[in-house]
């Protein structure tokens, strides 16, 4: 029988059967979390509290490692020398100006520190071992209690004190274990505004910030 399929046409090709694919199971509901605890009146309580009740009366401070960035310098005639931040300075003067009483505690005797805390104003105490004991004799004599003062500090020697205070505050750049005592921790290293930032904070608390603005026509 003569081939009638035209020319150079090929012979159609059977097609493939599909097999056809299942559906993917349907996905069983997302079950609905939990309803979670009502968190207790207490424990809002204490989130919600300032770090120290009434007003701040006193700022201690460290000062190698704290209004410092920890750098010694020793002269050739035995001195030493240290760097201390600009806006740190103007800071203690306006708490110094507004009611608290900035006191610089250290483990060093210094003169360049002495000399930085005679141009400030600020009662300074070099060489101590023992610095409960001179913040205690402060707060009886300026009739302040530990709960109302600060304490910055950066390294071990600086535990114990920063223990006692109402409101303990570590440098960012400080040891673990004073960021573990703290109740805050500055944003800024030691030497680089961190005094200033406590103070912003400590004069927020107590309402006189905005005074600071006003002295600058700085006040939104």
């Amino acid at each position: 029988m003569p081939d009638r399929r035209g020319r150079g046409e090929s012979p159609s090709k059977p097609r493939a059967l599909r097999t056809p694919v299942p559906a993917p199971p349907a996905r069983p509901p997302a079950a609905r979390p939990a309803a979670e605890e009502p968190v207790p009146r207490a424990a809002i309580d204490e989130l919600l509290h300032e770090p120290v009740r009434g007003p701040v009366k006193v700022l201690f401070l460290d000062v190698d490692g704290t209004m410092t960035d920890g750098s010694i310098v020793f002269t050739a005639d035995g001195g030493d020398a240290r760097r201390f931040f600009i806006r740190d300075g103007i800071a203690l003067k306006w708490a110094r100006d507004l009611g608290v009483a900035p006191v610089a505690i250290s483990g060093r005797s210094s003169t360049a520190v002495d000399a930085r805390m005679t141009d400030l104003g600020i009662e300074y105490h070099g060489g101590v071992e023992d610095k409960v004991a001179v913040a205690a004799r402060v707060l009886e004599r300026l009739d302040a209690s530990w709960s109302q003062s600060v304490m910055v500090g950066d390294d071990l020697p600086d535990v114990a004190l920063l223990k006692k205070v109402g409101w303990p505050i570590a440098v960012a750049d400080a040891v673990p274990e004073v960021r573990a005592v703290a109740r805050t921790v500055t944003g800024h290293a030691a030497g680089r505004g961190a005094v200033r930032e406590v103070v912003e904070m400590v004069l927020r608390h107590n309402g006189t910030w905005d005074r600071v603005l006003e002295r600058y026509g700085a006040r939104p």
